[in-house]
C-alpha cells in the first residue's frame, strides 16, 4: 500500500472516487472518463502547477488527491491548495486520507510553498473534522460562484 503519482490507467478509479465525492456535495452531474483524460493530460503538461496522487492498495486505487500550486503577491513563495481529496467509502478510517495529505504537504514543502490550503463544502462535516484533526484551522472564508 503506497501513495504514488496518478497515472492515466488510474483514471477509471478516479472517476468513481470523484463520483463518491460529489455525493456529499451539492454537485449533481455525471463524470465521464473522456473528460477526466483530457483534464489529466492538460494537468500533466503543467507539472509546476499540478500534482495528482493516488493511494494504491495492492493494485487497487482507494484514494485520490489533487493539488494545485500557485503564486500570489501576498505570500512570499506561493500556495499549495488541495482541490480534491477523496477516499473510497469502504476504506475510510484506515489512514488513507492522512497518507495522501502527507504526500501533498511533503510536495508543497519540497517546492518551498508558504502554506497549504484546503476548502470543502459547508455540509461536508466529516471532511471538516478530518482537516481539523490534520492540523488545518479556519482562517479564511472561501466564496464560490458556479457557472452553468
Amino acid at each position: 500500500m503506497t501513495v504514488r503519482s496518478c497515472e492515466e490507467k488510474d483514471l477509471p478509479a478516479v472517476v468513481d472516487l470523484i463520483t463518491q465525492l460529489a455525493e456529499v456535495s451539492s454537485v449533481t452531474k455525471e463524470f465521464q472518463l473522456e473528460q477526466f483524460q483530457n483534464m489529466f493530460n492538460k494537468m500533466k503538461a503543467l507539472p509546476d502547477m499540478y500534482a495528482n496522487y493516488v493511494y494504491d492498495s495492492h493494485g487497487r486505487v482507494t484514494g485520490f488527491i489533487s493539488v494545485v500550486f500557485y503564486m500570489t503577491f501576498f505570500h512570499r513563495v506561493g500556495t499549495a491548495q488541495v482541490n480534491e481529496l477523496v477516499v473510497d467509502r469502504n476504506c475510510r478510517g484506515e489512514g488513507i486520507g492522512q497518507a495522501l495529505m502527507q504526500a501533498a504537504e511533503l510536495e508543497a514543502r519540497r517546492r518551498g510553498m508558504d502554506e497549504l490550503e484546503v476548502g470543502t463544502e459547508q455540509e461536508n462535516l466529516p471532511a471538516q473534522e478530518f482537516y481539523r484533526k490534520y492540523g488545518f484551522n479556519e482562517e479564511y472564508i472561501l466564496f464560490g460562484m458556479e457557472f452553468e
